[in-house]
């Protein structure tokens, strides 16, 4: 399918079919009908309607699913916070570790020396 600009299209079929329909409604051009014309231009204004509709569906869609990732991402928090406190197991556990969080055995101090400056 070729590139095209919408919108410029749109906007050219309307002022010709306006002045198709102002100048010269009963005459059909290279097997075209201003009533034909006008009917493909509806047709295609309900498509982007469709559209518009789908998007908005889909937008919802996405803000729903992120609202759960969200929530999702708030109890794994919760879940490594459990895991941490628990005396069976703890932050410098195996499976603390599996879990995808950083053991305290293998933290890094953290300490930095700066370097001087000459």
């Amino acid at each position: 399918m070729a590139n095209v600009n919408v919108k410029r299209v749109k906007e050219q079929c309307n002022v010709m079919n306006d002045a198709w329909f102002e100048g010269a409604k009963d005459v059909e051009f290279n097997g075209t009908t201003q009533s034909q014309f006008d009917a493909d231009i509806v047709a295609a204004a309900a498509a982007d309607a469709a559209i518009d509709d789908l998007e908005a569906q889909l937008k919802l869609q996405r803000e729903a699913r992120d609202d759960m990732y969200a929530a999702l991402d708030e109890k794994r928090s919760k879940v490594g916070q459990g895991v941490a406190g628990n005396p069976d197991f703890g932050n410098d556990s195996p499976l603390y570790g599996a879990m995808g969080f950083v053991r305290k055995s293998e933290r890094k101090s953290g300490l930095t020396k700066k370097k001087k400056t000459p």
